[in-house]
C-alpha cells in the first residue's frame, strides 16, 4: 500500500484523483515559540507592534490582542 501526502492509495485511482489529493492543504508547522520571544508582528492579528504597543505579559501579542 502506498501513501500518499497521508493518504493510503487503494492502487486504481485515476489521475484526476492522484491530482485532487496532491492539491490537500498540508497542515502548517508546529511554532515553538516561547513566552519570553518577542515578534515583530502580532501572533494573532498579524499587525506590526510598536515597541510600546507591545504587551508586557507575552511579547508576540499586541495589547489588544492580549
Amino acid at each position: 500500500m502506498t501513501i500518499l501526502n497521508g493518504i493510503k492509495l487503494r492502487g486504481n485511482e485515476t489521475f484526476t484523483e492522484l491530482l485532487e489529493i496532491g492539491k490537500k492543504k498540508k497542515r502548517p508547522k508546529k511554532d515553538n515559540s516561547k513566552k519570553g520571544d518577542i515578534f515583530i508582528n502580532c501572533r494573532c492579528c498579524a499587525e506590526y507592534i510598536r515597541g510600546d504597543w507591545r504587551s508586557n505579559f507575552d511579547g508576540r501579542y499586541c495589547k489588544n490582542c492580549l
